[in-house]
């Protein structure tokens, strides 16, 4: 079972690359063209390009599903929170408020430590939206690249896949906090008003 799960996965990265391979040698065979109709041609394949760069950042965008100022937002609210718990009696918890306290610190150590790596991801989307933008409105404008046809293909390939794994790493990168975040949202929803309510009204 192991062995046929290795072989689909092999079966599948050799047709990815196949695939890869074959749109860049219909690129070559585009930009060779002299005519005006094998110019028009070429633009059209680097736009198909750019277009599926934009899909994959359409992808990592739709990922980012809790807004990064209510995360940061509670990570404080939650930090100052766990602070004035400190200050209550023991004894005065039952093992179910105790059960909940724990819960909401796990929630809180998730915050913690996804706020950074959160920020960064979404300001990288950002960053790539601006070099997609400026790979396209070159090829658009028809001036993309230095040298013939073949040579600006070449360079067009080049930063195509330079900025495709970039998004490759990005996307992981954003379903890991995807995944992460969700993971802890119906256990802070649960957990935030009853712990909260804890606490002495003076100290809300």
């Amino acid at each position: 079972m192991l062995l046929r799960h290795e072989i689909v996965r092999l079966v599948g990265k050799v047709a990815k690359n196949l695939g890869i391979c074959l749109a860049f040698v219909t690129f070559f065979k585009a930009g060779c063209g002299d005519s005006a109709g094998g110019k028009s041609e070429k633009q059209a394949i680097m736009l198909q390009y750019s277009d599926s760069l934009w899909q994959e950042h359409k992808l990592i965008t739709s990922l980012f599903r809790f807004k990064l100022d209510v995360i940061k937002d509670r990570k404080v609210e939650m930090k100052e929170v766990l602070q004035k718990l400190k200050f209550l009696e023991a004894s005065s918890l039952n093992e179910e408020q105790e059960s909940l306290i724990v819960k909401y610190e796990a929630v809180h150590r998730v915050y913690r430590d996804i706020v950074e790596t959160y920020t960064n991801t979404v300001l990288r989307a950002e960053e790539l939206f601006y070099a997609i933008k400026g790979l396209e409105k070159q090829v658009k404008a028809g001036n993309y690249g230095t040298g013939n046809d073949a040579d600006q293909l070449i360079q067009f390939k080049k930063e195509f896949q330079s900025l495709k794994l970039k998004l490759d790493t990005l996307l992981v990168d954003a379903e890991f906090i995807e995944h992460q975040l969700s993971a802890v949202e119906p256990a802070y929803q649960s957990a935030a008003p009853k712990v909260e309510a804890l606490l002495p009204k003076n100290e809300l």
